[in-house]
């Protein structure tokens, strides 16, 4: 999991770094801030990723909060948009807040198979 957390993490902060330095080339409109919010998560669990190497419970609770927390915000953004009929597939932007909601979800998932296998198997006599 040390090592998912590591990838996924990286992926979003490369992700920010593009939306936000690369707009011009993703066709955006104008640069803004706040296509930095998928490198935000990403360090968020980069820093769990960093305490797990020290203290694994901990950190994967750090980074898999980070996760979660991306994944709502993803979610929260792409469900209103497309229950109004709002939401612009030719945007830079719905792609970007697209793969972090994936990045992140996907993540979340894996880290709460994990625990449960982990509380299981300490359950195990």
């Amino acid at each position: 999991m040390k090592n998912l957390v590591f990838l996924c993490s990286a992926i979003l902060i490369v992700l920010g770094f593009l939306g936000y330095f690369a707009w011009e080339a993703l066709g955006a409109s104008k640069q803004s801030i706040t296509a930095m919010i998928p490198a935000f998560f990403g360090i968020g669990m980069m820093i769990g990723a960093i305490i797990a190497l020290k203290n694994t419970k901990v950190g994967m609770h750090i980074a898999v909060l980070f996760s979660l927390l991306g994944a709502l915000a993803g979610l929260g953004r792409l469900i209103p948009a497309m229950a109004k009929g709002s939401l612009d597939w030719g945007a830079t932007s719905t792609y970007l807040i697209l793969i972090m909601t994936v990045v992140t979800f996907f993540f979340t998932v894996m880290a709460v198979r994990s625990f449960i296998a982990a509380r299981k198997a300490q359950a195990q006599p």
